[in-house]
């Protein structure tokens, strides 16, 4: 066979291969979609008794919301989402007896990016931000991927703050680095944040190809409302900050600085997370002293809506286990 036949030969199974790949994929959305979801009719609008909006360091407007009454459990999501990915947990935290607050990070939701833009020191002020501003104490911070990394860059950078406001952290399929080379699956979802916005919004309102590009953050068992949710977050991010956050991502490494923690940790992963893999979750509960690591079996990246009910038992009893602790301690 000559060179040029056996290239297109070559070029004929790839496009077979993709093709069936492609086939495959429709047919997993179409059975995934089929399947029965106790979510169907929820629009995911979590519940809340106040609005809060405060200015932020440089300019920018950070919006939160909160409900219930009792100490204080401060949520933290992940880049291109917003406080609906807390629906949930603003549902059972204030019934648990705490005061749930779950804020949009700069350039997402409801809240306004400042005059610096969007970097990890950022992250830090906007969680310094909401603590401040709500004067609360004894507080636990819950953060979920780019929401985690937020919670870590506030904890090392300001440090007396952190010991005078906080009682514990919660990180939620999250990381302490993103060195890409070693995070194919994050450097694939980044990369495709972080390209041009019309491009990638094009993709997402498409729904079975904007469907499959939200199912990366789900495991095996992701209800087909939880996976569409996240596609209509994406969405209803920015293009320009899909772009800048995904950047600030990029070059993250904390490892050596979490080590200074000296905070109640609990570290909570899933084995099928691609975005967040489970190794930097034990990286993370190695690194910071004294922290509690949970490994889900089966869990994807959206844990909060995978693994719900586990979610908030874990939250709510790490919560009660630390802010006792320190209420007892008079600190």
């Amino acid at each position: 066979m000559s060179a040029r036949n056996k290239t297109f030969v070559g070029l004929a199974v790839v496009a077979a291969t993709a093709a069936a790949v492609w086939g495959a994929e429709q047919a997993s959305v179409r059975r995934s979609r089929r399947q029965e979801d106790p979510d169907a009719l929820n629009e995911f609008m979590p519940e809340f008794d106040e609005t809060h909006t405060f200015p932020s360091h440089d300019g920018g407007v950070i919006n939160a919301i909160s409900s219930g009454k009792g100490p204080a459990i401060v949520l933290s999501h992940g880049v291109t989402l917003s406080v609906r990915t807390w629906a949930k947990q603003m549902e059972f935290l204030p019934e648990a007896g705490f005061r749930a607050i779950a804020f949009d990070h700069r350039g997402h939701g409801g809240s306004v990016a400042g005059s610096t833009g969007h970097t990890i020191e950022n992250l830090a002020w906007d969680v310094r931000t909401v603590l401040e501003s709500m004067d609360l104490h004894d507080a636990v911070l819950v953060g979920h991927s780019m929401g985690g990394i937020a919670v870590l860059a506030f904890m090392v950078t300001f440090p007396e703050i952190a010991a005078e406001r906080v009682s514990g952290i919660v990180m939620l399929s999250s990381m302490a680095r993103t060195p890409l080379s070693g995070h194919e699956g994050l450097a694939r979802f980044v990369g495709a944040l972080s390209a041009r916005g019309p491009d990638v919004t094009g993709l997402l309102n498409r729904r079975d190809l904007g469907y499959l590009m939200s199912r990366v953050g789900f495991g095996s068992e992701a209800l087909p409302s939880h996976i569409e949710l996240t596609r209509e977050m994406v969405l209803e991010c920015p293009p320009e900050t899909r772009k800048a956050a995904g950047r600030a991502l990029l070059n993250l490494d904390l490892v050596e600085q979490i080590a200074s923690i000296r905070m109640p940790t609990l570290v909570i992963g899933g084995t099928a997370d691609v975005l967040t893999p489970p190794a930097e979750s034990r990286r993370m509960a190695a690194t910071i002293p004294g922290a509690s690591l949970e490994i889900v079996p089966r869990g994807g990246h959206m844990l909060m809506f995978e693994r719900t009910e586990l979610v908030n038992e874990l939250i709510s009893s790490f919560a009660r286990r630390v802010q006792h602790s320190s209420a007892s301690s008079g600190s």
